[in-house]
């Protein structure tokens, strides 16, 4: 019975897999023939649109699902291929035009593909990508795999008779439209698509695409200010007729990089997305379709530029984990031995200017390395972490507790003469004696050494004296040596 309700279970959690699997790629071609039909509107020229959002779609779905998209991706592309025959009334046959769409399919696929491959590997191959890294390395390859699928695809429409030969030069429009909609769309769709599969994380070089609902009001107005920007150009544009007018839109990228610099990853490349859109579909109601060109070099330098700007955002967020890393005891929490000194050559100063005086406490545990040898790493861990939690419920948020190194600790107190000092290690001590430990039977003991900091002493003085009577109370059997239980 229980391993038919085993067997039951395992056929039910197939079954699901199946239908999240089948969704997806249900969703991944309904997007890619809706994105379709958005840049079939967006045609200022037969077969050349201001940009082409299925190439960014393609790209970022062979980047994350590899080539388990192409059997989505291969029948939208002969779908679109007949809805270009609706929409121009070619002529052609069901065959001919069947013969044109696996073409193009083949053109489109292979070309994002191979570049989403090559893309990976090369990222994958670097020990530590960092974001200018995988920026550089996503630039070059939506530049030749939209390059690859204009001449594959303009040659292979030829060849089949769905582009005249002896029409005007497509090239340059196509690759452009299709470069704009590559470089525009795909971090986002990279973001979407990272949801479910969220092994890709890694060789994202530290950007994270995760979604965030804080600050979403001024998010929105600098959303806003971009949006006005692309109104207030365009609508000069059309009305002064002149084309010189349309290269002001290159201004956008001012605002766009504030967006970069202090929002997310997610938001930055949303804001990309949607600012390319409105000008994408102003550029086609206001009617300045013959500086359509201009705009696509716009749209693809602002994308560009912004994607770099990530690298700040991220250089800050490593530096931070890199100084708290240099700052503070990766298991203990405390101060390293270097932060603490600096820390406390600070705070000496402040408080003999204020005429206030400083006390060292210096405290280790003792026979720790036979508790390390007696109950493993993991023991004297515990007890480490244990007495740290004590010694910030026990101290003033002003003292600073710092690690020395294995188990001797420090801790600053300003503001504490010698007799108070001694009261403070005294009152640790008797907490101490209440610390529950990781094993039965396991117990230590904790020596103190207090010192007073004079005037024009500096804290290494101060260390050493210290030091020199901790190591005499470690000598003589005293209070010290009683066992914490």
């Amino acid at each position: 019975m229980e391993h038919y309700h085993f067997g039951r279970l395992r056929a039910l959690a197939h079954m699901g897999a199946d239908r999240s699997g089948a969704f997806r790629y249900g969703a991944l071609a309904v997007a890619w023939l809706a994105l379709w039909r958005l840049s079939a509107v967006m045609q200022y020229d037969p077969h050349a649109s201001l940009w082409f959002p299925p190439a960014g779609l393609t790209l970022a779905a062979m980047l994350v699902m590899g080539w388990r998209a192409i059997p989505v991706l291969v029948p939208c592309a002969i779908v679109a291929t007949f809805w270009i025959d609706r929409i121009y009334g070619t002529g052609l046959p069901a065959r001919a035009l069947l013969v044109s769409g696996i073409v193009f399919a083949l053109a489109h696929c292979l070309s994002y593909g191979l570049g989403a491959l090559v893309m990976r590997r090369a990222i994958r191959r670097s020990t530590s990508p960092s974001t200018p890294v995988v920026v550089t390395a996503f630039l070059l390859v939506s530049a030749l795999a939209s390059l690859s699928a204009t001449v594959l695809g303009i040659r292979g429409l030829e060849a089949t008779g769905l582009i005249a030969a002896s029409a005007p030069p497509l090239w340059l429009p196509w690759w452009i439209g299709d470069l704009a909609g590559a470089l525009v769309l795909t971090p986002l769709f990279v973001g979407l698509l990272s949801w479910r599969y969220p092994q890709i994380e890694p060789w994202l070089g530290g950007l994270s695409f995760l979604p965030q609902s804080r600050g979403s009001g001024t998010y929105a107005g600098k959303l806003a200010l971009e949006m006005l920007v692309v109104i207030v150009v365009l609508a000069a544009n059309a009305y002064l007729g002149t084309p010189e007018a349309a290269f002001a839109m290159f201004f956008l990228i001012l605002p766009q990089m504030w967006v970069v610099y202090t929002e997310s990853p997610f938001r930055g490349a949303l804001s990309i997305a949607l600012v390319s859109t409105a000008i994408a579909v102003l550029v086609a109601l206001f009617g300045i379709t013959r500086d359509a060109l201009v705009y696509q070099f716009a749209i693809c330098v602002i994308a560009a530029s912004a994607y770099f700007g990530f690298a700040v955002p991220a250089l800050v967020a490593q530096n931070r984990h890199l100084s708290e890393l240099a700052a503070t005891d990766g298991l203990t929490g405390a101060a390293t031995k270097t932060h603490f000194f600096e820390c406390s050559e600070r705070e000496l100063a402040d408080a003999h200017s204020q005429g206030l005086p400083v006390s060292l406490l210096v405290m280790d545990i003792d026979r720790f390395k036979a508790i390390n040898d007696g109950y493993g790493h993991a023991a004297g861990d515990q007890i480490l972490l244990n007495l740290v939690r004590t010694l910030r419920h026990q101290l003033r948020q002003s003292d600073l507790i710092g690690r020395f190194g294995g188990d001797e600790f420090m801790v600053l107190l300003p503001g504490l003469a010698l007799d108070r000092a001694e009261a403070t290690a005294e009152r640790l001590r008797r907490a101490l004696t209440e610390l529950r430990m990781p094993g039965p039977g396991l117990g230590f003991s904790v020596s103190f050494g207090v010192a007073a900091i004079g005037d024009g002493e500096s804290i290494m003085e101060a260390f050493r004296r210290a030091d020199e009577r901790l190591l005499a109370a470690k000598r003589s059997p005293h209070p010290a040596d009683e066992t914490v239980t």
